[in-house]
């Protein structure tokens, strides 16, 4: 694989092949599940390679809340739930599901 920018290698539109997103989902990611906090507005994203994930209203980029816990890396990231004193709650599953 040539070298070349992120935004570049994670774009489907400009794939080889229907398919070519295999190569590269652990450098671009796998969202699982979106979920909005309606109190904040802040998007949470559940990614199977980067973990749990926020992206606050205003837009940008997406800042890590959690990849690893008690020095487990998370993957498959599954569900998050945020009460209502901002405390986010998540699931994962592990890699054999």
């Amino acid at each position: 694989m040539k070298k070349t920018i992120r935004s570049e290698l994670c774009n489907l539109k400009v794939s080889a092949s229907p398919l070519s997103y295999v190569e590269t989902e652990h450098m671009c990611g796998r969202p699982l599940r979106l979920r909005f906090d309606k109190k904040t507005g802040n998007l949470y994203i559940e990614d199977a390679y980067f973990g749990l994930m926020k992206i606050e209203p205003q837009g940008g980029l997406a800042t890590s809340l959690a990849t690893e816990v008690g020095g487990v890396t998370l993957r498959f990231t599954y569900d998050v739930d945020i009460d209502a004193e901002g405390n986010d709650y998540f699931t994962y599953s592990n890699t054999t599901y």
